[in-house]
């Protein structure tokens, strides 16, 4: 019996050895997981630059494929009793009424005769400053190559442009003596604010042939004009002429460091094709540089949001840019992504500034975009329920990721804002009716100055 005692306690002696050896230290803790860590506030000792995204709203009027109920309007402004009547929405939609639309939606237009659109442009502008905003980006401005061989810009997009450099005010006309008109209602006054253009190269992109893997821009023909052939290349350059000839000598448009004029290359930046891409883009330099005596400071939107962008080492990598600027973050589907939206993003950010970029060893910032929320439900109507995580507006969680945005800028302390009005996709700074729905006055203005600027 004794035998047997000695030897049970033998088995239990050895049980709790080996349980107790297993120190907790030994095992794998949520402190070694790379995302657990608290976003730090970043103090600000010296101002950054910050621009913010304009948009025109031109779909705003339409009906979302996901619903044939209701305009993106009414998704984006109506109570939720009211579009429940027709479609659940289960509260979710925005229900803010941005404080310029109180009379009705009215699209940005450059050549609009309404008697508002003066006023609500330079309401804007006011907010922008406002919210320490150094310069807009105004939306694309393309190339008419109907017109001309890359020299005649798209007619709309350039009054836009012109409208708010104060050379043109309502309905489009022109203003020779601006100093005899009264701004705010006139014509467009920028004070303090600059801009910067926004190119749309879609139609040099999308001319037939169409670039692509084998129809690169050095092989494919361009267009003619009145007997002469021009490649792909010259519609390129003189494009960008073009646009530097119109706007750059102006002092309200926006130059890097003060002497380099800023243009944000918006679409197709992962479509345009080269064998060569740092010959292309340094085609595009000279011809500038001949016509206007300037250096561009060349910024490429990220062609895809949350990829790597090594991939895009044929493009505008080896094509050496300036800057890589990334897109809204938010603007993705992978749910999972959400749970940790502000360290998800920073490790991907931290990555592409410290990694991807100075592969190319050209000395290339990474510019990192934040917006105040996201929700598609606006653009795409309910169909897009559980297609894209919704981002509810939370002041916290703003300013959260602006000092993810600071963690990450670059030298230059560059850091662009989606947007000031974007309605669609309720990502915008803009002021609402504080009363009205989930408003939330300027908040957003206010906390944008706060996080990004000394006082």
């Amino acid at each position: 019996m004794n035998m047997k005692r000695l030897k049970l306690f033998t088995y239990y002696a050895i049980a709790l050895s080996a349980l107790t050896a297993c120190s907790k230290d030994e095992g794998p803790s949520i402190d070694d997981y790379f995302l657990n860590y608290e976003i730090p506030e970043i103090p600000v000792t010296e101002d950054y630059q910050i621009g913010i995204f304009y948009n025109k709203n031109g779909d705003m009027k339409q009906t979302p494929n996901g619903d044939a109920n209701f305009t993106r309007w009414e998704i984006l402004t109506k109570l939720d009793a009211e579009l429940n009547s027709k479609t659940n929405y289960n509260n979710l939609t925005p229900q803010v009424m941005p404080k310029s639309q109180q009379e009705g939606l009215l699209e940005v237009k450059g050549d609009d005769q309404s008697y508002r659109m003066i006023p609500m442009v330079q309401e804007h502008v006011d907010g922008c400053i406002e919210a320490g905003a150094d310069f807009m980006i105004l939306p694309e401005l393309g190339v008419d190559l109907n017109q001309g061989p890359g020299t005649r810009l798209s007619k709309g997009d350039s009054l836009l442009v012109t409208m708010f450099l104060g050379r043109s005010g309502r309905g489009g006309n022109k203003l020779p003596m601006p100093h005899l008109g009264q701004p705010g209602r006139d014509f467009v006054d920028l004070k303090t604010m600059k801009i910067v253009v926004s190119i749309n190269w879609n139609s040099i992109v999308d001319l037939q042939p169409k670039l692509s893997s084998s129809n690169c821009i050095e092989d494919v023909p361009g267009k003619s004009y009145n007997g002469v052939d021009y490649t792909r290349q010259q519609l390129l350059n003189n494009f960008f002429s073009e646009v530097g000839k119109c706007f750059f000598d102006d002092d309200a448009y926006y130059k890097v460091g003060g002497t380099r004029p800023m243009v944000y290359i918006k679409n197709k930046t992962g479509e345009m094709y080269a064998k060569n891409s740092k010959a292309m883009y340094d085609s595009i330099r000279r011809a500038v540089k001949e016509a206007t005596g300037y250096d561009i400071y060349i910024v490429a939107e990220s062609a895809d949001v949350w990829c790597n962008q090594m991939r895009y080492q044929y493009f505008y990598m080896q094509g050496d840019v300036d800057a890589v600027a990334s897109r809204n973050m938010y603007d993705q589907s992978e749910m999972t992504r959400s749970y940790m939206y502000p360290q998800m993003i920073d490790q991907n950010w931290k990555y592409n500034r410290e990694v991807a970029l100075p592969a190319f060893g050209n000395g290339m910032e990474y510019i990192p975009t934040i917006g105040p929320g996201w929700n598609k439900l606006v653009q795409d109507g309910r169909g897009a329920i559980g297609n894209t995580p919704i981002v509810e507006r939370n002041p916290d969680t703003y300013r959260t990721m602006c000092n993810v945005a600071k963690m990450n800028a670059g030298p230059s302390r560059l850091i662009f804002i989606d947007s000031y009005n974007k309605y669609n996709f309720n990502s915008f700074i803009e002021p609402t009716v504080e009363d009205y729905g989930k408003g939330y006055g300027d908040t957003y203005l206010k906390i944008t100055r706060q996080q990004f600027k000394k006082n």
